[in-house]
């Protein structure tokens, strides 16, 4: 019994009420069309979900530069089981800044050494969890840099690109879930001194804990990199 309610919690909400209307077609004659139309329904809109990230995936492919593109790994069983994984998720990804994310997934992993990296099934679980301003974060934090302005930065770079007016207490937010996912995380008093002095720059008096000082973690440096070179970054 235990083991049924766990199976039966994994199903999801659409194939829960798929799999109800079906039980209910031999004694309500009118259920067998709804069960068919909404089996149709889900069919349609996980294609065209599909259709996009495949289109969007195809478009950033060419625009990579053909001196990085891994064309053993493009031409071998590795690409499909990578795309069969991609669009697995994908399927029933409405938002699209992730389906873009799934595309650039894809993208990065016909990069020259990105078809051995260990830890892009990591990144894809990661890049399908991220809106836009986790990615403005991760760039705004650069390898081992401890910036004390963090949040107001991505604050302006995210008004700035989108034309809106986004709160600082939002932004904070995904700030918190980033900490929480391991991808960013607020360093030590002692790390940050060393960077201060680094940098010639002084102590600041004020109670670390309100400093809202952040950088990213080893897991959030490779992820970054991982999705940069979606692009073609040879003149970077």
């Amino acid at each position: 019994m235990d083991n049924e309610r766990i199976i039966i919690s994994k199903i999801s909400l659409e194939d829960k009420i798929l799999n109800a209307l079906k039980a209910c077609t031999s004694s309500i004659p009118y259920t067998g069309a709804i069960a068919s139309l909404l089996s149709d329904y889900q069919n349609q809109k996980q294609n065209k979900l599909i259709e996009d990230v495949l289109n969007k995936f195809l478009t950033m492919i060419e625009k990579l530069d053909e001196r990085v593109k891994n064309l053993e790994y493009m031409n071998s069983q590795d690409i499909i089981y990578d795309l069969l994984q991609t669009l697995d998720r994908a399927k029933d990804e409405l938002n699209e800044y992730r389906r873009n994310m799934y595309a650039k997934y894809l993208t990065s992993c016909c990069h020259i050494g990105n078809d051995k990296n260990r830890y892009k099934r990591i990144f894809l679980e990661y890049m399908g969890k991220m809106d836009e301003i986790d990615f403005i974060i991760l760039k705004s934090l650069n390898d081992h840099f401890v910036d004390k302005n963090a949040v107001e930065d991505v604050v302006a770079r995210f008004n700035f690109k989108n034309h809106s007016n986004i709160s600082h207490r939002e932004v904070m937010n995904h700030f918190y879930y980033l900490t929480s996912l391991g991808i960013i995380e607020m360093p030590d008093r002692e790390e940050v001194e060393k960077y201060r002095k680094s940098h010639n720059e002084k102590s600041v008096k004020t109670a670390f804990r309100k400093e809202r000082i952040y950088q990213r973690t080893t897991l959030g440096d490779d992820l970054y990199n991982f999705i940069i070179k979606s692009a073609d970054i040879t003149t970077e």
